[in-house]
Order: C-alpha cells, then sequence, then structure tokens
C-alpha cells in the first residue's frame, strides 16, 4: 500500500516540489484557458479523493497522510496561492473570499484596496474548473473548496473528517494559544464561515451525511487511524491506487 519515493518519481506521479509545481501550474493555465488543450473526457475521470472537515479536525493532516502513502498530489492552500498567482492577487485576497462569508460591503471594501479583485462569483467559477482539471487528471486529494459537490462521484471518494467539539476546541487552542472561550469562538467561527460558503455557492448543508462516501473521526481513529479508513474505502471501492 505504501509507495516510496523511488517508485513515486518513477511512475510519473507528481508528487515532488518540482514536480507538483509544474503539475498545478499547467492545471491553473488551463483553468484560465491560457492554452488550448482541451478539457478530459468524464471517461478520464479519477482517481480523486476529496476531503471535506469540520475546523481543528485534523482533515488537512489526514489529506496529507494520504498523499504521502498513495503517492498523490495533494491539493489545499496551494489552490488559493496558484490562483492568485494567476490573477496576480495577494493570496490573502483570495483567503478573505475562500469558503468565509462574503457580503456586498467586504467586496467593496476589498476593491477599493486592489482594482483587480476578483468578486467571489467569478472565483468560485475559476476555482470549480481548477478543482475539475485536477480531478480528471486523477491520483489527487482535494481539501475543501466544496470539490465534493462539484466532481462525479462515481469517479472518487468524498470523505469528510469529524471530531467531537471539545476535542477540536482543545486542538485549536493549543495550536493558536487560545483561552478556550476564544478557542470555542475561532471554531465555531471557522465551521460558520464554512458552512455559508458551500450553502450560498451550492445550496446544500454541508455537515449533511448524504454527501459522503465516509465519514471519519480523528478523536476516535487518530489521524493515521482516519487515513487508514479512507484508504481502505477507496480500495473497497475498487478506485486503482498505484
Amino acid at each position: 500500500m505504501k509507495t516510496s519515493q523511488a517508485e513515486r518519481q518513477s511512475g510519473g506521479i507528481a508528487t515532488g516540489p518540482v514536480e507538483y509545481q509544474m503539475r498545478f501550474r499547467e492545471i491553473v493555465d488551463r483553468a484560465a484557458g491560457r492554452d488550448r488543450v482541451a478539457e478530459a473526457p468524464q471517461t478520464a475521470w479519477g482517481p480523486f479523493v476529496t476531503i471535506s472537515r469540520e475546523a481543528a479536525s485534523g482533515g488537512v493532516e489526514v489529506a496529507r497522510r494520504i498523499g504521502e502513502r498513495l503517492g498523490w498530489a495533494v491539493l489545499d492552500k496551494e489552490l488559493v496561492n496558484g490562483l492568485a498567482e494567476d490573477l496576480k492577487l495577494e493570496p490573502r485576497l483570495l483567503e478573505l473570499m475562500d469558503e468565509t462569508r462574503s457580503n456586498w460591503f467586504s467586496e467593496t471594501l476589498l476593491n477599493l484596496f486592489h482594482s483587480r479583485l476578483v468578486l467571489q462569483d467569478s472565483y468560485v467559477d475559476l476555482l470549480g474548473k481548477v478543482v475539475a482539471l485536477a480531478a480528471s487528471a486523477g491520483r489527487v486529494v482535494i481539501v475543501g473548496r466544496g470539490a465534493n459537490l462539484i466532481l462525479p462521484r462515481e469517479h472518487g471518494l468524498r470523505a469528510r473528517v469529524v471530531a467531537p467539539l471539545e476535542h477540536r476546541v482543545a486542538e485549536i487552542a493549543r495550536a493558536e494559544r487560545l483561552d478556550p472561550k476564544s478557542a470555542a469562538r475561532r471554531v465555531e467561527e471557522i465551521d460558520g464561515s464554512r458552512r455559508d460558503f458551500i450553502r450560498r455557492h451550492f445550496s446544500v448543508d454541508p455537515t449533511s451525511s448524504e454527501l459522503y462516501d465516509i465519514v471519519v473521526s480523528t478523536a476516535a481513529f487518530g489521524i493515521e487511524g482516519a487515513a487508514d479508513l479512507v484508504i481502505r474505502a477507496i480500495e473497497l471501492r475498487g478506485m486503482p491506487v498505484s
């Protein structure tokens, strides 16, 4: 099940820093329409895994473990940074719109500070193209960004990583050195922002279990255990892992 670094390099899977950056740059270029490469037909989709996660549940860490063990690329902050580079924007400006609350006031305020600000609907449109192209290339783990709602469910696995509230509050208090009350507010802020993002653009409740093929708790199984369960689910779905 584990894939060595040598095997990943010889197998052509873009997981190393240089190879990964080249692969992602090509994906962003294609999404922005800067070349004439046609989008892959649906028969070429996958394999891919989408990871939805509750705040401070360890979802990003689970995604990285899956990527390391399978030799798959992992798209998380790279999505934001790659789009920011493509649009000549500061990544922080896109982060303010990505999975966060957005309204006419915040969009107008940000527009005062940057003449090339992309409004959220335009950002989500380009983001969707990037996610689709990454998934069509296959062997990729995509974190957040509504990827489970964009991509065809029959060609990938949709996972959600969760943990009890008290576990997540304790984790974010430790990570950000916050007192319990501040940590609780921070968790609610992040969860609320992500819910708003999904509801606004996809009109669904992201906590609904029917949106996922598997829901795993890092409090119950740990980061490694959660990664084990997702990888096993990939195998049970008959998706190639090498």
